[in-house]
């Protein structure tokens, strides 16, 4: 496995490329990478960090489903936070930030398109408020992506809020079979069962491919059970690639 530590040349790329690229509040923030190098980049991971907790702590937090030729990319919010109201606000209550973050998460996959790693080959992830993002991200920016993994967190928005992902203009699901992991635990304080359901069906109906995972006894942490979904979703990848 590569070195989890920062790779100074790609970190340095990523972060002036933020700083050129994401208009908002979270324009100007730094980059995390870690992972394979870019010479060496098969796969790409996305992460976004949770509310009060950084790029660097999501990046040491996934470690465990890192696997060689896969780079790790994680864009920092301002003041650690994404958007500053609960997930489940109107989402016009979490303007300039949610669009703000959505932006973050482009410039890490442009920043992987620039290495070579399509975005079938890059997996979106992310953790509690992260994971929200994760998930605002794809719904905005359909595509066939690598996967979506959205671990303690659900689409951002009221009830009121329209949820749904438009078809492409030839009338296709957007999400063409994107693996989507949606993991909580049933005992998460933070996390409505009703949002999870409204979440599985919003990606289902656009044609992903949903692997809804609720943990008893569980609250709001990651699984060694999510950490192996996402590792086996990495590996299938990188063996797609060869």
């Amino acid at each position: 496995m590569e070195d989890p530590a920062m790779n100074d040349d790609s970190e340095s790329d990523a972060s002036r490329r933020t700083r050129r690229s994401v208009p908002g509040p979270h324009g100007g923030q730094p980059v995390v990478t870690a992972g394979a190098p870019a010479l060496a980049a098969d796969a790409a991971l996305v992460l976004c960090h949770g509310r009060g907790a950084t790029a660097q702590g999501v990046v040491n937090l996934l470690e465990p489903v890192y696997r060689h030729g896969v780079t790790v990319i994680a864009p920092q919010a301002e003041r650690s936070r994404w958007f500053p109201t609960p997930a489940s606000a109107p989402r016009s209550d979490n303007e300039p930030w949610l669009t703000s973050s959505v932006e973050c998460v482009d410039a890490a996959l442009e920043a992987a398109r620039e290495i070579d790693v399509p975005a079938h080959r890059t997996v979106i992830g992310g953790f509690s408020q992260g994971a929200c993002v994760a998930a605002e991200f794809v719904r905005r920016r359909p595509a066939r992506y690598g996967g979506l993994c959205c671990l303690s967190g659900t689409l951002p928005g009221s009830k009121a809020d329209d949820l749904s992902i438009d078809t492409d203009s030839d009338g296709n699901a957007a999400l063409e079979g994107t693996p989507v992991l949606v993991g909580y635990g049933e005992d998460d304080p933070y996390v409505d069962s009703d949002r999870v359901a409204e979440t599985v069906r919003t990606f289902e109906e656009a044609g992903a491919t949903v692997d809804e995972r609720a943990y008893a006894g569980v609250g709001h942490e990651v699984t060694d059970d999510e950490f192996d979904a996402i590792g086996a979703l990495l590996e299938r990848i990188l063996e797609d690639a060869a």
